[in-house]
């Protein structure tokens, strides 16, 4: 009976937001394309393979500093508020030079308080948060657009570039904070933050960790077969751009084609019971396909706030090397 309850709340608080947010898409202010320009663009990077899709800055865009700071994208776009890359940064014990978290938001996201307390978490035990603002999010939302509308409007172009620059981006961030002196450096992500921390681990080596928050393993799920894609399913079948041909690039996008730089038992997946967007079948085939990464669930939908304190519990016990025995 309790966990009944907890899905109908659960699938009422997901469908009110993704009501709200499908409201926002129907503005289709992320631009549009044609079925041709999708094809060019999908053999043109398919082509090329991931390594190029996501591929580094060869050269660090500049020292990361404590507190704010900005530095430009590797990957500009045609949006000028865009293609700057904003940082917010809290030292460590050991300054720059203790192991650094990169925390990465959630679609949508409007406030970083939450992330701002795990950030000073991390600094009770010694490590270094770094938060940066997602592509479109916060100080990079273009003038008259909400925080994240563009990311997922109806243009299959502009999505997957969001993703290839954050993915680039986080790349960059994870090299400036090894310049800056970080022994180690982790990811921490959240729905779409883990999204790109899932990809991001299956391009950079040598990360300390990855504690990925209910990602999207599953990009056609999250479209096609989820309360939250009705707007972009309307957009794109009135353009004449079916599923199988959007399906093309998946294997470039969704983590489940690739393989991560990182041991499974440094990895762990945090899915949602009832959780139609990043479906926690999906999440558990993940982990088994990386080789019997760490999976865990809590009793929520997508939307909710029990999966970061927990996924916070369940990281550290599963890693206490991490954190030696200051936790």
């Amino acid at each position: 009976m309790i966990d009944g309850f907890h899905r109908w709340q659960s699938e009422l608080v997901d469908a009110s937001a993704f009501a709200g947010i499908g409201f926002w898409q129907l503005l289709g202010r992320a631009g549009r394309h044609g079925p041709e320009e999708w094809s060019r663009y999908a053999e043109e990077w398919l082509r090329k393979g991931p390594g190029a899709f996501y591929q580094a800055p060869g050269k660090v865009a500049g020292s990361l500093v404590v507190g704010r700071q900005q530095v430009p994208t590797p990957v500009p776009c045609d949006r000028e508020e865009n293609n700057a890359v904003h940082l917010r940064v809290w030292p460590g014990t050991e300054g720059m030079k203790s192991p650094a978290m990169v925390l990465l938001h959630s679609l949508f996201s409007a406030s970083d308080v939450g992330y701002v307390h795990w950030a000073s978490v991390l600094n009770r035990l010694g490590w270094t948060a770094i938060f940066y603002d997602l592509p479109y999010h916060y100080r990079r939302r273009p003038k008259g657009t909400w925080s994240g509308e563009l990311v997922f409007g109806g243009n299959l172009i502009r999505s997957a570039e969001t993703i290839r620059q954050a993915v680039a981006e986080t790349r960059m961030v994870v090299q400036m904070a090894r310049a800056a002196g970080a022994p180690n450096v982790g990811l921490w992500g959240m729905s779409l933050g883990g999204w790109v921390a899932s990809l991001t681990l299956c391009q950079e080596p040598d990360l300390a960790c990855a504690w990925l928050v209910q990602p999207i393993s599953d990009v056609a799920t999250a479209i096609w077969d989820s309360p939250g894609g009705w707007v972009i399913r309307r957009q794109m079948e009135a353009r004449g751009l079916r599923r199988e041909q959007a399906a093309r690039l998946l294997p470039l996008v969704c983590p489940s084609f690739m393989k991560p730089k990182l041991p499974p038992e440094k990895i762990l997946l945090v899915g949602g019971r009832h959780d139609r967007i990043a479906r926690p079948d999906q999440l558990r085939a993940l982990a088994k396909d990386w080789g019997g990464a760490h999976y865990r669930e809590v009793g929520q939908g997508h939307i909710g706030y029990q999966a970061m304190p927990m996924a916070w519990r369940w990281g550290s016990s599963l890693m206490p090397d991490l954190f030696g025995s200051q936790i």
